[in-house]
């Protein structure tokens, strides 16, 4: 199993100081890269620690949407959405090879995230950028979604996953951040759901369980304890005989 944070989204010493800390409990990260926060100086750093720490990387691309953060569908021609992604990945992979860390994997960011595994047109149009770029990443999303299926359809390696501090709705779908019960906020919750996904290959919704399998875990780094969630997760789940590694 692989245990992921979206990093890069520090505004603060405070916040860079965190998720500095988590690096030494994740096996991947992927690093905003502009679309929604980011830039050459925070991608070099997270990039360049991540890399001390045999932690994986990758772009973390958004809609270009710094004022919504990402998290709100825009209205964008798939034109522009998709060289704004090339744009954002390019940059992405230009300061890695400088620093001589490898590029393996990609994950879309927030709503891009949500809106490309619902519609079959945005997902071909993002393995399309990816295709076009001639870029051999494993394509990080949810498990059986729109993009999964494009993925197959390509021959893109696709990596699941699911997430440790956010609800589910039946469907599979996250709960929208709009709604006060869409975050997990204790720990010992977080950990609950991850171990319901990382052994049971299930998740919890109203007490009934929903297939869910994962190969990769996510806590967002701006997430609330997210260090303390990270490390209880690790020591919970190794306890019980799973082991941490990178998918790549």
């Amino acid at each position: 199993m692989d245990l992921n944070a979206d990093l890069g989204e520090f505004n603060n010493d405070n916040e860079l100081d965190v998720e500095l800390k988590l690096l030494g409990v994740i096996t991947s990260c992927n690093i905003a890269c502009g679309g929604h926060t980011g830039d050459r100086s925070s991608i070099l750093k997270i990039v360049s620690a991540a890399s001390k720490l045999g932690v994986a990387v990758g772009p973390h691309p958004s809609y270009p949407d710094t004022e919504g953060f990402g998290r709100r569908s825009i209205e964008i021609s798939i034109a522009d959405l998709k060289n704004s992604l090339s744009s954002q990945i390019t940059e992405f992979i230009n300061i890695a090879k400088k620093q001589k860390v490898a590029v393996g994997h990609i994950k879309l960011h927030g709503q891009l995230y949500n809106d490309v595994a619902h519609s079959t047109e945005l997902s071909e149009a993002f393995i399309s950028v990816i295709k076009e770029n001639d870029l051999f990443f494993n394509v990080v999303g949810p498990f059986g979604s729109e993009t999964a299926k494009v993925c197959e359809k390509h021959g893109i390696p696709f990596v699941s996953e699911a997430f440790v501090d956010r609800r589910y709705r039946s469907n599979l779908s996250l709960v929208k951040r709009s709604d006060p019960s869409a975050l997990i906020d204790s720990i010992e919750e977080r950990v609950s759901q991850a171990r319901q996904i990382a052994i049971n290959q299930s998740v919890l919704i109203n007490g009934k369980k929903i297939r869910l399998q994962a190969q990769t875990l996510c806590i967002h780094g701006d997430t609330p304890r997210a260090l303390e969630t990270a490390q209880s997760i690790k020591d919970t789940l190794e306890s019980e005989g799973v082991n941490f590694k990178y998918y790549g």
